[in-house]
């Protein structure tokens, strides 16, 4: 087996272990949002009435847990997208014109697909 480019193994080290912690953190809202549904669910049997207020804060609380856990998948999406381009040898390349991504942005942004380039010119759409 040929030895691999040290900074492409160091690439894949971050970009598994930001993979392993969006997973804990998507598990934890998850768990927060069954927990909510069964406080939910007895709250409906229950023969009192929940202060609105109160009703409102589990409410914006459920919200903010489901936009955190779309996040975190589609974070999770990006990160497998770029360990499959280190596995077949295409990572760091821009998915629109091909030329390398530079590695500064490749630093800040581990699973960056495309260029500075088109980059703007996408967001300038």
């Amino acid at each position: 087996m040929a030895q691999r480019d040290p900074d492409i193994e160091a690439i894949r080290r971050r970009l598994l272990e930001r993979k392993a912690r969006l997973e804990r953190e998507l598990a934890e809202a998850e768990e927060h949002v069954a927990r909510s549904d069964e406080v939910e669910a007895a709250g409906e049997l229950s023969a009192y009435d929940d202060h609105a207020a109160d009703t409102a804060s589990e409410t914006v609380e459920r919200e903010k847990d489901f936009a955190l856990a779309k996040s975190a998948e589609s974070m999770l999406q990006r990160i497998q997208n770029a360990l499959r381009k280190l596995d077949a040898g295409s990572y760091g390349l821009c998915d629109s014109c091909g030329r390398p991504i530079s590695a500064q942005r490749l630093e800040a942004l581990p699973f960056a697909t495309l260029c500075l380039q088109c980059q703007s010119r996408s967001e300038s759409r």
